[in-house]
């Protein structure tokens, strides 16, 4: 998992550089997740929300099962609005969290640029993607119309531990 989560550090690195204040202040760098630390997180987390945009514009949230693997999130959906809206608008943001009071809160948010995968491409395009999925959940997403790849842009993290 520590090699597939590092260029989320990296780009968590370069989202703070180039941070508003305000986002600053919300998420302070002295609270964000390090690799090892969000590779743990990332691990024991299957369930996130992820929210897309609708052709309309509307906002689109609702919770996933997803994967990290080389860099970016991997989610399995079926036909339906999550699919017809990345189609439209292949951009969405991914929230993974626990904790609601601040000692024991963590969160890991990143956007960016989604790649649609269908067909062999869901399980058969990459063995090692494959075996990724079914060691997380135990078995393959058949059930899946596509695989949505979710390349981070812009990553930022909190650890309430660290405060």
């Amino acid at each position: 998992m520590t090699d597939d989560v590092r260029p989320l550090i990296e780009i968590q690195d370069r989202s703070y550089d180039r941070a508003a204040p305000g986002l600053r202040e919300s998420f302070p760098r002295a609270v964000a997740m390090d690799l090892p630390r969000m590779a743990a997180f990332l691990d024991r987390r299957r369930y996130a929300v992820l929210a897309t945009g609708r052709p309309d514009g509307r906002p689109h949230a609702a919770p996933i099962a997803f994967s990290v693997w080389r860099g970016a999130f991997w989610i399995a959906t079926v036909r339906g609005a999550r699919l017809r809206n990345v189609r439209s608008r292949p951009y969405a943001s991914i929230v993974v969290m626990e904790g609601d009071v601040r000692p024991q809160h963590r969160a890991v948010i990143a956007e960016g640029t989604v790649i649609i995968h269908e067909g062999a491409a869901i399980g058969e395009a990459d063995p090692a993607f494959g075996e990724n999925w079914r060691m997380r959940f135990g078995s393959d997403p058949t059930w899946a119309a596509a695989m949505l790849e979710l390349r981070p842009e812009r990553v930022f993290s909190f650890d309430g531990t660290l405060e």
